[in-house]
């Protein structure tokens, strides 16, 4: 059983990394955006991205896994400029295919996870659960974009 859960678990910890620098990520542009509903709807992702984070840290302790420090996954720095051109961006049309490559990052990070076998059902409920629900928050940032 444990050599089934470590590979998964260090995934885990891959995607508790994952979210935090991209919360961090998203709070940054957020203070900088001066138009006041995406700064909103930014700061309220980069706060959603934050609850999934202790919701999986929380998760990972109950079942008794020490927790590792955030440590850097995959070279994140194309996603990172991705966030911050949110910023530059100059038209409507350009802040969606930036939001759509963004959303494309973070299902990846959670496919990666869910691809896994792992025997905690309640486990892959949740990811799936934050998934679908960062799904949605990109579409209401792209419909918040498309009505402006």
């Amino acid at each position: 059983m444990e050599n089934i859960v470590k590979p998964v678990i260090e995934k885990i910890h891959l995607l508790i990394s994952f979210l935090h620098q991209t919360r961090e990520e998203f709070e940054l542009v957020s203070k900088e955006i001066d138009d006041d509903h995406l700064r909103l709807t930014l700061r309220s992702f980069a706060l959603e991205t934050n609850q999934y984070e202790q919701e999986l840290k929380s998760q990972l302790q109950m079942l008794r896994i020490n927790e590792i420090p955030v440590i850097s996954i995959f070279n994140c720095e194309e996603l990172l400029k991705n966030i911050r051109s949110i910023m530059n961006a100059a038209s409507l049309k350009e802040t969606l295919v930036i939001c759509t490559a963004t959303e494309r990052f973070f299902e990846k990070a959670y496919r990666n996870v869910l691809n896994e076998y792992f025997p905690y059902q309640w486990l892959r409920d949740i990811l799936i659960y934050q998934l679908n629900s960062i799904k949605c928050s990109f579409m209401k940032i792209k419909l918040l974009n498309s009505i402006q």
